[in-house]
Protein backbone atom coordinates (compact mmCIF):
# COMPACT_ATOMS: atom_id res chain seq x y z
CA UNK A 1 0.00 0.00 0.00
CA UNK A 2 0.89 3.74 -0.48
CA UNK A 3 2.67 5.30 2.68
CA UNK A 4 2.15 9.17 2.95
CA UNK A 5 3.41 9.19 6.73
CA UNK A 6 6.41 10.57 7.95
CA UNK A 7 8.67 8.47 9.83
CA UNK A 8 8.87 8.82 13.54
CA UNK A 9 11.62 10.46 13.64
CA UNK A 10 11.02 12.97 10.49
CA UNK A 11 7.75 13.83 12.55
CA UNK A 12 10.16 14.89 15.77
CA UNK A 13 12.33 16.43 13.68
CA UNK A 14 9.01 18.89 11.91
CA UNK A 15 6.89 18.92 14.91
CA UNK A 16 10.61 20.81 16.86
CA UNK A 17 11.67 22.60 13.89
CA UNK A 18 8.40 24.49 13.46
CA UNK A 19 8.58 25.34 16.82
CA UNK A 20 12.08 26.54 16.32
CA UNK A 21 10.83 28.53 13.35
CA UNK A 22 8.67 30.24 14.73
CA UNK A 23 10.23 31.18 17.98
CA UNK A 24 13.63 32.08 16.53
CA UNK A 25 12.93 32.96 12.89
CA UNK A 26 9.97 34.53 12.46
CA UNK A 27 10.43 37.80 14.76
CA UNK A 28 13.76 38.65 12.91
CA UNK A 29 12.38 37.68 9.45
CA UNK A 30 11.51 41.30 8.39
CA UNK A 31 15.21 42.01 8.98
CA UNK A 32 15.94 40.10 5.44
CA UNK A 33 13.87 43.33 3.77
CA UNK A 34 16.67 45.50 5.33
CA UNK A 35 18.94 43.21 3.15
CA UNK A 36 20.60 41.69 5.81
CA UNK A 37 21.93 38.38 5.30
CA UNK A 38 20.68 35.50 8.09
CA UNK A 39 23.99 34.15 8.83
CA UNK A 40 23.16 33.30 12.33
CA UNK A 41 19.76 32.28 11.84
CA UNK A 42 21.44 29.84 9.05
CA UNK A 43 23.86 28.02 11.32
CA UNK A 44 21.18 27.83 14.07
CA UNK A 45 18.75 25.73 11.93
CA UNK A 46 22.18 23.89 10.45
CA UNK A 47 23.65 23.26 13.99
CA UNK A 48 20.22 21.98 15.46
CA UNK A 49 19.75 19.65 11.87
CA UNK A 50 23.39 18.21 12.20
CA UNK A 51 22.82 17.44 16.28
CA UNK A 52 19.43 15.95 15.52
CA UNK A 53 20.88 13.60 13.17
CA UNK A 54 23.74 12.50 14.66
CA UNK A 55 24.01 8.63 14.97
CA UNK A 56 20.71 8.30 12.83
CA UNK A 57 21.85 9.89 9.57
CA UNK A 58 20.28 6.78 7.47
CA UNK A 59 16.97 9.02 7.77
CA UNK A 60 18.78 12.21 7.04
CA UNK A 61 17.06 12.27 3.29
CA UNK A 62 15.56 13.96 0.56
CA UNK A 63 11.89 13.60 2.41
CA UNK A 64 14.11 15.49 5.02
CA UNK A 65 15.21 18.37 3.26
CA UNK A 66 11.48 18.80 2.28
CA UNK A 67 10.69 18.96 5.86
CA UNK A 68 13.12 21.46 5.90
CA UNK A 69 11.96 23.74 3.39
CA UNK A 70 8.50 23.53 4.32
CA UNK A 71 8.96 24.25 8.07
CA UNK A 72 11.85 26.89 7.83
CA UNK A 73 9.87 29.04 5.72
CA UNK A 74 7.14 29.31 7.96
CA UNK A 75 10.02 31.14 9.87
CA UNK A 76 12.16 32.99 7.38
CA UNK A 77 11.60 32.22 3.35
CA UNK A 78 14.91 33.54 3.15
CA UNK A 79 16.80 30.79 5.13
CA UNK A 80 15.72 27.73 3.23
CA UNK A 81 18.07 27.09 0.95
CA UNK A 82 21.05 27.67 2.42
CA UNK A 83 19.64 25.61 5.73
CA UNK A 84 18.63 22.18 4.03
CA UNK A 85 21.94 19.95 4.90
CA UNK A 86 24.17 16.84 3.71
CA UNK A 87 20.95 15.03 1.83
CA UNK A 88 20.74 18.14 -0.30
CA UNK A 89 24.01 18.99 -0.90
CA UNK A 90 25.08 15.42 -1.39
CA UNK A 91 22.73 15.44 -4.57
CA UNK A 92 24.01 19.39 -5.28
CA UNK A 93 27.92 18.30 -4.95
CA UNK A 94 27.41 14.82 -6.52
CA UNK A 95 30.22 15.39 -9.32
CA UNK A 96 32.35 17.17 -7.01
CA UNK A 97 36.27 15.38 -6.70
CA UNK A 98 37.19 14.44 -3.44
CA UNK A 99 39.51 16.81 -2.73
CA UNK A 100 36.38 19.51 -3.84
CA UNK A 101 34.35 17.92 -1.29
CA UNK A 102 37.54 18.37 1.38
CA UNK A 103 37.79 21.96 1.03
CA UNK A 104 33.93 23.10 0.53
CA UNK A 105 31.32 20.16 1.41
CA UNK A 106 31.39 20.53 5.93
CA UNK A 107 31.22 24.66 5.14
CA UNK A 108 28.75 24.28 2.42
CA UNK A 109 26.32 21.89 4.64
CA UNK A 110 26.71 23.65 7.64
CA UNK A 111 26.20 26.73 6.34
CA UNK A 112 29.62 28.52 7.11
CA UNK A 113 29.47 29.15 3.48
CA UNK A 114 27.28 29.93 0.84
CA UNK A 115 27.80 28.78 -2.48
CA UNK A 116 26.20 30.63 -6.01
CA UNK A 117 25.16 28.93 -9.02
CA UNK A 118 25.92 31.04 -11.88
CA UNK A 119 24.07 29.58 -15.28
CA UNK A 120 21.93 32.42 -16.43
CA UNK A 121 23.47 35.15 -19.14
CA UNK A 122 21.43 38.07 -20.58
CA UNK A 123 20.96 36.30 -24.07
CA UNK A 124 20.73 32.64 -22.34
CA UNK A 125 18.37 31.70 -19.70
CA UNK A 126 16.42 28.65 -19.73
CA UNK A 127 18.25 27.81 -23.24
CA UNK A 128 21.68 26.99 -21.60
CA UNK A 129 22.34 26.29 -25.79
CA UNK A 130 22.94 29.94 -26.18
CA UNK A 131 25.29 29.71 -23.67
CA UNK A 132 28.16 32.13 -24.36
CA UNK A 133 30.81 32.57 -21.37
CA UNK A 134 33.70 30.40 -22.15
CA UNK A 135 36.77 28.66 -20.85
CA UNK A 136 39.42 28.57 -22.74
CA UNK A 137 42.72 26.41 -21.82
CA UNK A 138 45.34 27.95 -20.65
CA UNK A 139 48.92 25.20 -19.35
CA UNK A 140 47.13 23.01 -16.81
CA UNK A 141 44.55 26.00 -15.91
CA UNK A 142 41.92 27.34 -17.20
CA UNK A 143 40.90 31.28 -18.06
CA UNK A 144 37.34 32.30 -18.29
CA UNK A 145 35.12 35.38 -20.00
CA UNK A 146 31.56 36.01 -20.05
CA UNK A 147 28.91 37.71 -17.62
CA UNK A 148 26.17 36.20 -15.52
CA UNK A 149 23.05 37.15 -14.83
CA UNK A 150 20.12 37.07 -11.95
CA UNK A 151 23.10 34.85 -9.68
CA UNK A 152 21.29 34.47 -6.32
CA UNK A 153 23.53 34.83 -2.99
CA UNK A 154 25.79 36.89 -5.16
CA UNK A 155 27.64 37.63 -1.72
CA UNK A 156 28.77 33.66 -1.84
CA UNK A 157 32.13 32.38 -1.15
CA UNK A 158 32.33 30.25 -3.95
CA UNK A 159 30.62 30.29 -7.52
CA UNK A 160 29.75 27.35 -9.29
CA UNK A 161 30.28 28.71 -12.89
CA UNK A 162 29.18 27.61 -16.60
CA UNK A 163 30.99 28.08 -19.75
CA UNK A 164 31.55 26.39 -22.70
CA UNK A 165 35.05 24.47 -23.25
CA UNK A 166 34.50 23.35 -26.51
CA UNK A 167 33.68 25.50 -28.81
CA UNK A 168 32.97 22.99 -31.80
CA UNK A 169 30.25 21.59 -29.49
CA UNK A 170 26.53 23.51 -29.96
CA UNK A 171 23.77 23.33 -27.87
CA UNK A 172 24.21 21.99 -24.10
CA UNK A 173 27.19 20.24 -25.62
CA UNK A 174 30.38 21.00 -24.73
CA UNK A 175 29.76 23.23 -21.45
CA UNK A 176 31.89 22.77 -18.20
CA UNK A 177 31.48 23.73 -14.95
CA UNK A 178 33.90 25.51 -12.49
CA UNK A 179 34.10 25.93 -8.98
CA UNK A 180 35.49 29.88 -8.65
CA UNK A 181 36.42 31.34 -5.06
CA UNK A 182 35.23 35.15 -4.44
CA UNK A 183 38.75 36.50 -4.08
CA UNK A 184 39.58 35.30 -7.71
CA UNK A 185 40.76 38.29 -9.37
CA UNK A 186 38.96 39.65 -12.89
CA UNK A 187 35.81 38.53 -10.84
CA UNK A 188 32.80 42.16 -10.35
CA UNK A 189 29.82 42.09 -8.68
CA UNK A 190 26.73 44.25 -9.84
CA UNK A 191 24.05 43.23 -7.14
CA UNK A 192 19.94 43.99 -8.29
CA UNK A 193 17.66 46.28 -6.11
CA UNK A 194 14.78 43.55 -5.91
CA UNK A 195 11.23 43.64 -5.11
CA UNK A 196 11.39 40.38 -2.67
CA UNK A 197 13.94 38.14 -1.04
CA UNK A 198 16.08 40.72 -0.32
CA UNK A 199 17.87 39.55 2.29
CA UNK A 200 19.54 37.08 -0.56
CA UNK A 201 21.66 39.35 -2.47
CA UNK A 202 20.92 38.59 -6.45
CA UNK A 203 22.81 40.24 -9.77
CA UNK A 204 25.29 40.22 -12.25
CA UNK A 205 28.85 38.32 -12.40
CA UNK A 206 31.36 39.94 -14.93
CA UNK A 207 34.41 37.78 -15.33
CA UNK A 208 37.26 38.63 -17.28
CA UNK A 209 40.10 36.72 -17.58
CA UNK A 210 39.58 34.64 -14.37
CA UNK A 211 42.19 32.15 -14.31
CA UNK A 212 41.46 28.48 -12.39
CA UNK A 213 43.85 25.75 -11.81
CA UNK A 214 42.40 22.30 -13.86
CA UNK A 215 41.28 21.31 -10.66
CA UNK A 216 38.59 23.64 -10.49
CA UNK A 217 36.70 22.29 -13.24
CA UNK A 218 33.68 19.90 -11.95
CA UNK A 219 33.67 16.42 -13.35
CA UNK A 220 34.49 15.75 -16.61
CA UNK A 221 35.00 18.32 -19.30
CA UNK A 222 31.86 19.21 -21.69
CA UNK A 223 29.07 17.15 -19.12
CA UNK A 224 27.92 19.98 -16.79
CA UNK A 225 24.33 20.19 -17.92
CA UNK A 226 24.31 16.75 -18.20
CA UNK A 227 24.92 16.55 -14.55
CA UNK A 228 23.27 19.61 -13.33
CA UNK A 229 19.90 18.84 -14.88
CA UNK A 230 19.85 15.85 -12.28
CA UNK A 231 19.75 18.62 -9.17
CA UNK A 232 17.38 20.95 -11.01
CA UNK A 233 14.13 18.21 -9.93
CA UNK A 234 15.20 17.97 -6.27
CA UNK A 235 15.98 21.93 -6.68
CA UNK A 236 12.77 22.17 -7.97
CA UNK A 237 10.72 20.22 -5.57
CA UNK A 238 12.52 22.06 -2.52
CA UNK A 239 11.08 25.70 -3.88
CA UNK A 240 7.55 24.37 -3.88
CA UNK A 241 7.56 23.56 -0.23
CA UNK A 242 9.28 26.84 0.73
CA UNK A 243 6.86 28.41 -1.13
CA UNK A 244 3.97 26.09 0.09
CA UNK A 245 5.27 26.17 3.97
CA UNK A 246 5.12 30.34 3.89
CA UNK A 247 1.40 30.15 2.32
CA UNK A 248 0.93 27.67 5.16
CA UNK A 249 1.84 30.16 7.59
CA UNK A 250 -0.40 33.05 6.09
CA UNK A 251 -3.39 31.15 6.42
CA UNK A 252 -2.43 29.75 9.79
CA UNK A 253 -2.18 33.90 11.07
CA UNK A 254 -4.95 34.66 9.09
CA UNK A 255 -7.59 32.10 10.89
CA UNK A 256 -6.55 32.75 14.11
CA UNK A 257 -7.28 36.49 13.46
CA UNK A 258 -10.62 35.58 12.05
CA UNK A 259 -11.06 33.73 15.19
CA UNK A 260 -10.42 36.75 17.31
CA UNK A 261 -12.22 39.84 14.89
CA UNK A 262 -15.78 40.17 15.38
CA UNK A 263 -17.65 42.23 12.07
CA UNK A 264 -21.12 42.59 12.63
CA UNK A 265 -21.63 40.30 15.99
CA UNK A 266 -19.71 37.84 14.99
CA UNK A 267 -16.48 36.24 14.65
CA UNK A 268 -14.92 36.51 11.06
CA UNK A 269 -14.37 33.15 10.84
CA UNK A 270 -18.34 32.74 10.86
CA UNK A 271 -18.48 34.16 7.62
CA UNK A 272 -18.28 31.70 4.39
CA UNK A 273 -16.76 34.82 2.31
CA UNK A 274 -13.66 34.35 4.48
CA UNK A 275 -13.76 30.61 5.41
CA UNK A 276 -14.23 29.18 1.54
CA UNK A 277 -11.29 31.04 0.38
CA UNK A 278 -8.72 29.62 3.04
CA UNK A 279 -10.47 26.15 2.61
CA UNK A 280 -9.95 26.10 -0.85
CA UNK A 281 -6.67 27.56 -0.36
CA UNK A 282 -5.48 24.65 1.45
CA UNK A 283 -6.92 21.75 -0.69
CA UNK A 284 -4.49 23.52 -3.94
CA UNK A 285 -1.54 23.73 -1.16
CA UNK A 286 -2.35 20.25 0.21
CA UNK A 287 -2.21 18.74 -3.00
CA UNK A 288 0.93 20.63 -4.30
CA UNK A 289 2.69 19.63 -1.55
CA UNK A 290 1.79 15.94 -1.95
CA UNK A 291 3.35 16.12 -5.27
CA UNK A 292 6.37 18.01 -4.05
CA UNK A 293 7.60 15.14 -1.94
CA UNK A 294 6.23 12.81 -4.07
CA UNK A 295 9.38 14.22 -6.39
CA UNK A 296 11.57 13.91 -3.26
CA UNK A 297 10.79 10.18 -2.79
CA UNK A 298 11.23 9.44 -6.85
CA UNK A 299 14.61 10.98 -6.89
CA UNK A 300 15.49 8.94 -3.89
CA UNK A 301 14.11 5.93 -5.12
CA UNK A 302 16.34 6.76 -8.40
CA UNK A 303 12.65 7.14 -10.71
CA UNK A 304 13.09 9.78 -13.33
CA UNK A 305 11.00 12.76 -12.36
CA UNK A 306 11.49 15.31 -14.95
CA UNK A 307 7.79 15.76 -15.95
CA UNK A 308 6.84 15.60 -12.08
CA UNK A 309 9.26 18.27 -11.37
CA UNK A 310 8.26 20.79 -13.62
CA UNK A 311 4.95 20.10 -12.45
CA UNK A 312 5.13 21.45 -9.01
CA UNK A 313 7.61 24.00 -9.87
CA UNK A 314 5.04 25.89 -12.09
CA UNK A 315 1.92 25.00 -9.68
CA UNK A 316 2.71 25.30 -6.43
CA UNK A 317 4.89 28.65 -6.34
CA UNK A 318 1.30 30.12 -8.36
CA UNK A 319 -0.97 28.42 -5.50
CA UNK A 320 1.02 29.94 -2.65
CA UNK A 321 1.28 33.19 -3.85
CA UNK A 322 -2.28 33.45 -4.86
CA UNK A 323 -3.41 31.70 -1.39
CA UNK A 324 -0.81 34.49 0.19
CA UNK A 325 -2.42 37.38 -1.89
CA UNK A 326 -5.51 36.44 -0.41
CA UNK A 327 -4.43 36.31 3.70
CA UNK A 328 -3.04 39.16 2.89
CA UNK A 329 -6.60 41.06 1.29
CA UNK A 330 -8.35 39.75 4.27
CA UNK A 331 -6.38 41.28 6.83
CA UNK A 332 -7.70 44.67 4.43
CA UNK A 333 -5.00 47.30 4.67
CA UNK A 334 -3.47 46.27 7.33
CA UNK A 335 -2.22 43.24 5.62
CA UNK A 336 -1.18 45.60 3.29
CA UNK A 337 0.99 47.28 5.42
CA UNK A 338 4.79 46.41 6.75
CA UNK A 339 3.09 45.72 10.45
CA UNK A 340 2.73 42.20 9.08
CA UNK A 341 4.82 39.62 7.22
CA UNK A 342 1.99 38.54 4.67
CA UNK A 343 3.41 41.92 1.96
CA UNK A 344 7.09 40.11 2.58
CA UNK A 345 6.03 36.80 1.98
CA UNK A 346 4.68 37.72 -1.17
CA UNK A 347 6.92 39.38 -2.55
CA UNK A 348 9.73 36.67 -1.66
CA UNK A 349 7.41 33.53 -3.18
CA UNK A 350 6.87 35.99 -6.40
CA UNK A 351 10.59 35.85 -7.12
CA UNK A 352 10.42 31.84 -7.16
CA UNK A 353 7.44 31.88 -9.72
CA UNK A 354 10.53 33.01 -11.90
CA UNK A 355 14.05 31.64 -10.45
CA UNK A 356 15.39 28.04 -11.89
CA UNK A 357 12.41 27.99 -14.38
CA UNK A 358 9.83 30.06 -14.96
CA UNK A 359 5.97 28.89 -15.58
CA UNK A 360 6.22 28.65 -19.45
CA UNK A 361 9.17 27.02 -19.58
CA UNK A 362 8.14 24.38 -16.83
CA UNK A 363 4.78 23.71 -18.70
CA UNK A 364 7.38 23.02 -21.91
CA UNK A 365 8.84 20.54 -20.44
CA UNK A 366 5.71 18.82 -19.37
CA UNK A 367 4.30 19.06 -22.76
CA UNK A 368 7.33 17.59 -24.16
CA UNK A 369 6.96 14.54 -21.72
CA UNK A 370 3.32 14.55 -22.64
CA UNK A 371 4.58 13.91 -26.57
CA UNK A 372 2.01 16.39 -28.05
CA UNK A 373 4.22 17.26 -31.01
CA UNK A 374 4.43 20.56 -29.42
CA UNK A 375 7.30 22.46 -30.78
CA UNK A 376 9.87 23.53 -27.72
CA UNK A 377 12.74 25.48 -30.02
Amino acid sequence: MLDFSFTPSQEEYRQTLRRLALEKLLPRYAEGDEERYPHEQIREISAFAEEFWRGREDEWDLITCGITAEEVARGDFNCVLPSLGRPYHSQFLADFSPAQHERWSDDLATGREMIALAITEPDAGSDMAKLSARAERRGDGWVIHGVKNSVSFLDAGVFYVFARTDPKASGWQGISGFLVPRDTPGLSFDPYDDLGCRAIPRGTLRMEGVEVPGDAMVGPPGTAFVRISRFFDVNRAVIGLKCIGAALQSVAETMEYAGKREAFGRPLSANQGVTFPLAEGVTYLDHARLGCYRVLWMRQSGIPCQHEGAMVKWWAPKTAAEVIHKCLTLRGHYGYSKALPLQQRLRDVIGWQIGDGAEEVMKLLVVRELGTGVATS
